[in-house]
C-alpha cells in the first residue's frame, strides 16, 4: 500500500525525502549540512558543564537534550572556527525563552502523508507562500544592494593595500640603498675607508679571507657551550643561523674601532638590540686578537735588509727595529692603588701605555701588551720581551727616553739624539747626527698617527672595557700593516 502510495508522488517531492546523510546543525534556523557544505566545520556539544550549559544557553531549544549525533557548525562562532579563546557559538538567532523548533521531515515521517502534504494543501497556504515569495524578492534585492556595497568596499580595500605595499617597498629601496652595511660600502672606496680604515675593498677581502673559515662558526660571547673547540676552523656552530653574514659583522667592529661608534648608535643603525651588537663585538675582538697575535711580525734580518729605505742603508745599515711609546687615555680607576699606577705627570691624566716597534720600511714588527701609564720607557722596553728578539749586530733606533745602553743584550746597540749634559748646546757633530735620526725616526711617529686613526684609541676609554683595551691596542697596531707603505710615500732623499 505505502510503495503504491510513493509511485505516485511527483519527482520533487522524492527530491524533498531523500536523506542527504552526513549532520545538520541542530542551531534553530540552520540547515548547514556537513556533505553538502564541506567547507564548514561541524563541532560536537562539548561535555564540560560550564561550556555545556552556556552552548544549550546560546542554542535556545525548548526540551533539547543533546545526543552525541547533534553539531553546531563553524558559521555560528566569531571568525568562522572554533578556537581555544573562541568556543561558544554567539551568532546564534537568541531569543529570551527558548522555542520548540518544528521537527524536520523525515523518509518515516512522508510515507503515507506524503501524498497529502503535496495533494491536500489549501487554498490560503498558496497565498500565503506567494506573500513569502514577495517578501523573499524585496529581500533578496536587499541582499543583492548589500552585496554589491560590500563588494565594492573590498575593491577599495584592495585598492588601498596595494598602495600601502607600493609604499612599503620603495621605502624599504630606500633603506637598502642607504642601508649601513658592507655591501653598500664597498662600492663606496671613500666611504669604506671612512669606516674601516682600509684602502679599498680588494684589502678588506684579504684580511677577511685571512681569518679563515672559522669566520662562518663564531659562537657569541656567552655561549661558551663546545670549551676549546670555540673559533676554531674544525667547529661547526649550532643552532639558529646567524642574523647578520660574518663580513657584515667584521665590518661592523672595524667600524666601531675606526669610528668609535656606540653599541647603541650601531643598533640602531643595523635595526638590532645593543646587546646583541656587544656580543658581536666581544666576540670577534677575542677572534681578531687571538688571529693577529699569531701573526709572525717579527722579520728577520735578510727581509729587513731586503727591504731597508735608502735613508737607513747610508746612515743606519744596523737598524732593526724603531721604537716609541704612546698613551691612551682611561677613565679614572676606584681604587686608589690603581690610580696611582695609571696616572701619567706627562699627560696629567690616567692612561695606558703600551710600545710599538716598526722596521725601517716602517712595517709594524712589534706591538707590547699595554702597562700602568706611570711606567717610565725603559721600563716598558725592558718588560715588553723585545730583547728577547734582537741579535748580535742590531741595533734600535729610539728617543732620547730610551735610555736602554746598560740593558741591551750583548752585540746590541742603541742610536738615541745626543744629549746637552750641561751644555749650552750641542756640538756641530751631535747636532748633524741628532737631526738625522730624528729625519729618520719620524717614520714611527706616524705609524703612531695612523694607529690613533682609530678613533676609539682617542677617546676617554671606560673602565668597562678594561677587559678589551689590550686587545683593541693589539688589533689597531696590526691592522696598520693592511694600509700602503709610509716609508715608500714619504722617503726622505
Amino acid at each position: 500500500m505505502e510503495e503504491d502510495l510513493l509511485k505516485d508522488l511527483p519527482p520533487q517531492s522524492l527530491d524533498i525525502t531523500t536523506s542527504r546523510g552526513g549532520f545538520t546543525c541542530c542551531v534553530p534556523g540552520c540547515f548547514n549540512n556537513s556533505k553538502k557544505d564541506q567547507t564548514l566545520s561541524f563541532y560536537r556539544i562539548p561535555k564540560d558543564k560550564t561550556l555545556r550549559k552556556a552552548w544549550l544557553h546560546k542554542i535556545s531549544r525548548k526540551d533539547f537534550r543533546p545526543t552525541d549525533g547533534h553539531r553546531v557548525c563553524s558559521d555560528h562562532f566569531v571568525g568562522g572556527k572554533k578556537t581555544y579563546m573562541n568556543n561558544i557559538p554567539l551568532i546564534v538567532p537568541k531569543t529570551l525563552n527558548a522555542v520548540q523548533p518544528k521537527p524536520r521531515q523525515t523518509m518515516a515521517s512522508l510515507g503515507i502523508r506524503g501524498k497529502l502534504l503535496v495533494d491536500e494543501q489549501p487554498q490560503h497556504e498558496d497565498m500565503q507562500e506567494g506573500s513569502q515569495e514577495c517578501g523573499s524578492e524585496s529581500q533578496i534585492s536587499r541582499y543583492i544592494e548589500e552585496i554589491s556595497h560590500l563588494q565594492q568596499k573590498i575593491r577599495d580595500m584592495e585598492a588601498c593595500h596595494k598602495n600601502q605595499i607600493d609604499m612599503l617597498q620603495r621605502e624599504i629601496c630606500e633603506l637598502k640603498k642607504n642601508s649601513f652595511s658592507i655591501q653598500n660600502a664597498k662600492e663606496n672606496k671613500e666611504m669604506l675607508h671612512f669606516y674601516t680604515g682600509l684602502p679599498d675593498n680588494e684589502t678588506f677581502e684579504i684580511l677577511f679571507n685571512y681569518l679563515g673559515p672559522a669566520v662562518n662558526n663564531l659562537v657569541y660571547c656567552g655561549s661558551n657551550t663546545a670549551g676549546d673547540k670555540i673559533n676554531s676552523e674544525t667547529y661547526v656552530k649550532r643552532g639558529p643561523k646567524r642574523a647578520l653574514s660574518p663580513r657584515q659583522e667584521l665590518f661592523i667592529v672595524l667600524s666601531r674601532l675606526r669610528c668609535g661608534l656606540l653599541e647603541q648608535d650601531l643598533a640602531f643603525r643595523l635595526g638590532i638590540s645593543a646587546a646583541h651588537v656587544s656580543r658581536i663585538s666581544t666576540t670577534w675582538i677575542d677572534f681578531l686578537h687571538s688571529r693577529f697575535r699569531a701573526l709572525p711580525v717579527w722579520a728577520p734580518r735578510q727581509k729587513i735588509d731586503e727591504t731597508m729605505p735608502k735613508c737607513f742603508k747610508e746612515s743606519y745599515p744596523s737598524t732593526r727595529v724603531i721604537v716609541d711609546c704612546t698613551e691612551l687615555f682611561i677613565e679614572q680607576p676606584s681604587s686608589l692603588r690603581s690610580q696611582s699606577i695609571t696616572y701619567s705627570s706627562y699627560k696629567h691624566h690616567n692612561t695606558a701605555k703600551g710600545l710599538i716597534g716598526i722596521a725601517p720600511s716602517a712595517a709594524v714588527t712589534f706591538v707590547s701588551d699595554l702597562f700602568a701609564g706611570r711606567v717610565s720607557d725603559k721600563k716598558a722596553t725592558k718588560m715588553s720581551g723585545l730583547y728577547q728578539l734582537l741579535q748580535a749586530g742590531d741595533s734600535i733606533m729610539a728617543d732620547r727616553g730610551f735610555d736602554l745602553d746598560s740593558d741591551l743584550p750583548s752585540g746590541v746597540s742603541l742610536n738615541i739624539p745626543a744629549f746637552m749634559n750641561g751644555k749650552d748646546q750641542l756640538d756641530i757633530c751631535d747636532e748633524t747626527e741628532t737631526r738625522r735620526i730624528v729625519s729618520v725616526r719620524i717614520h714611527v711617529e706616524r705609524a703612531i698617527a695612523r694607529i690613533k686613526s682609530f678613533r676609539i684609541l682617542k677617546t676617554v676609554l671606560p673602565i668597562s672595557m678594561a677587559p678589551d683595551l689590550n686587545k683593541i691596542w693589539v688589533i689597531c697596531c696590526y691592522l696598520i700593516n693592511f694600509l700602503p707603505p709610509i716609508v715608500i710615500e714619504n722617503e726622505l732623499e
